[in-house]
């Protein structure tokens, strides 16, 4: 896990190419909502453990980095991706690189929106999200062929959980239903487009003109 994390926050690379009709420039830049999940306003953060790119100007705390970086998920969120079994290095870097961009980055806002609160579907999510954020296909196709022969029981996370509450951690956690069974990625998205538009809810839009978001991995960086 530990090779992985550094693969992470040292390869990340974040490269935004914005639509003209939308504003995001750094005087406007804001966090979501969260009640706690994100900070009021983005600021320097130098002591982040992961998600190093946005440590000039993010929305997440090093605590929030740190339970990313020593976890598969489960400390951070409710679901998470070892159900299956461990995924690979370059599978779950794409998977961090977009709990980062969720977490940290200030460029979101255009396309926040409301909660509205559902116990059996989103039992700590209070505020905002978002919804729509358009994402280049070149981002979902690195994305699709990373994980496409890893393990999955889910459709969506977001949904597609039995969520239990643990009364030792206190904490909500995700679990495969009993009708779904482990399959990959590939069977069970097929493309890098299904994959993008499905497994994070509507949060996303995979997007093939450049006014999108792209993350992106670069060992030079």
């Amino acid at each position: 896990m530990q090779s992985t994390c550094s693969f992470v926050s040292a390869s990340l690379l974040l490269v935004l190419a914005f639509s003209a009709q939308v504003d995001v420039s750094q005087a406007a830049q804001r966090c979501l909502s969260t009640l706690g999940r994100h900070k009021d306003t983005p600021t320097v953060e130098t002591g982040l453990h992961e998600c190093h790119i946005f440590a000039d100007n993010a929305c997440c705390t090093p605590s929030t980095t740190r339970s990313l970086a020593d976890s598969d998920g489960s400390h951070i969120d409710t679901y998470h991706w070892t159900r299956c079994g461990n995924v690979s290095s370059e599978c779950e870097a794409y998977i961090k690189a977009e709990m980062c961009f969720y977490y940290c980055s200030p460029n979101t806002y255009p396309w926040a929106k409301k909660i509205i609160k559902n116990a059996d579907v989103h039992p700590e999510d209070v505020g905002e999200t978002y919804s729509g954020v358009p994402i280049c296909g070149s981002w979902c196709d690195g994305f699709y062929n990373a994980c496409k022969d890893q393990a999955i029981c889910v459709t969506s996370w977001y949904t597609d959980w039995n969520v239990t509450a643990n009364p030792v951690s206190m904490r909500n956690e995700s679990h495969c239903r009993s009708d779904s069974n482990c399959s990959t990625f590939g069977q069970r998205f097929g493309n890098a487009r299904a994959l993008c538009n499905g497994i994070f809810g509507n949060s996303y839009v995979y997007t093939a003109t450049s006014d999108c978001l792209v993350m992106s991995f670069n060992d030079s960086s």
